[in-house]
């Protein structure tokens, strides 16, 4: 493939280096210096690891270039119903993750039927934590938040995330989603379960970033290979793979 980089922080300059190893070419960088413009002739694929406020202007230029993009930046779901009509107004195919490790697509299956068991059994309160290193712009981060999401939607009892400090009890119904930043910490996400009797936790862990920029070219080669047009998740890239093994098999 040729990529059109759209930032050169540490998590783009992980980005360059593997998909050089992987056999693709870096066609283009795109920084605050050499901004992304419409003329992308020689790109097939941009891949996004800039700042949240940069991606609508982004995603505009990508859907004029008739380029499908694949979307790292966290901090910009706010206007996630804007994004997706651009995406839908044109012929692009766009696939998006607040965290593009294929581990930590497989720990948010796990938590998922984690969250179903835990359920039916009342006395387990629950909590999600998460620590970054201390340059990450958003807290919680993205995939901290996708967590909650996953807990509201299969524990019946929480029904919202808090993620404020919180300054007197909270309700039983709160989930409370909180951050550490500190030092280098490529990402830690914890989910756990608590009762008079014992605490269960869940973690996932990141040794560097190596894991996010494999799943985010990963992505990035499936939207190529398969001429995928349309508003995307990395749910959608495992369905496909998950069904092709079952249909396999």
């Amino acid at each position: 493939m040729r990529i059109g980089l759209i930032g050169h922080g540490k998590m783009g300059q992980e980005v360059e280096r593997l998909a050089l190893q992987r056999g693709h070419r870096i066609a283009h960088i795109f920084t605050r210096q050499q901004p992304l413009t419409s003329d992308l002739r020689e790109i097939d694929i941009l891949i996004d690891f800039s700042v949240p406020e940069a991606v609508p202007q982004n995603v505009h230029a990508a859907a004029r270039a008739q380029i499908s993009i694949v979307e790292g930046t966290t901090g910009w779901y706010d206007r996630l119903d804007e994004i997706r009509k651009i995406v839908e107004g044109s012929q692009i195919g766009f696939l998006y993750a607040p965290n593009f490790s294929l581990g930590v697509h497989l720990f948010f299956r796990i938590v998922e039927h984690a969250g179903r068991l835990f359920d039916r059994f009342p006395e387990y309160d629950l909590w999600v934590h998460e620590i970054h290193h201390h340059q990450k712009l958003d807290s919680p981060s993205g995939t901290a938040l996708a967590l909650g999401e996953i807990l509201l939607r299969t524990v019946r009892r929480k029904r919202e995330v808090l993620i404020e400090r919180p300054t007197s009890k909270i309700a039983p119904h709160q989930l409370q989603i909180s951050s550490t930043r500190v030092g280098s910490v490529p990402g830690t996400h914890i989910v756990g379960f608590d009762s008079l009797a014992e605490t269960i936790e869940l973690t996932h862990t990141a040794r560097n970033r190596a894991g996010f920029a494999l799943g985010a070219l990963a992505a990035a080669e499936w939207l190529v290979a398969h001429q995928k047009i349309g508003f995307f998740t990395m749910d959608d890239f495992l369905d496909e793979i998950f069904n092709q093994r079952r249909d396999s098999g």
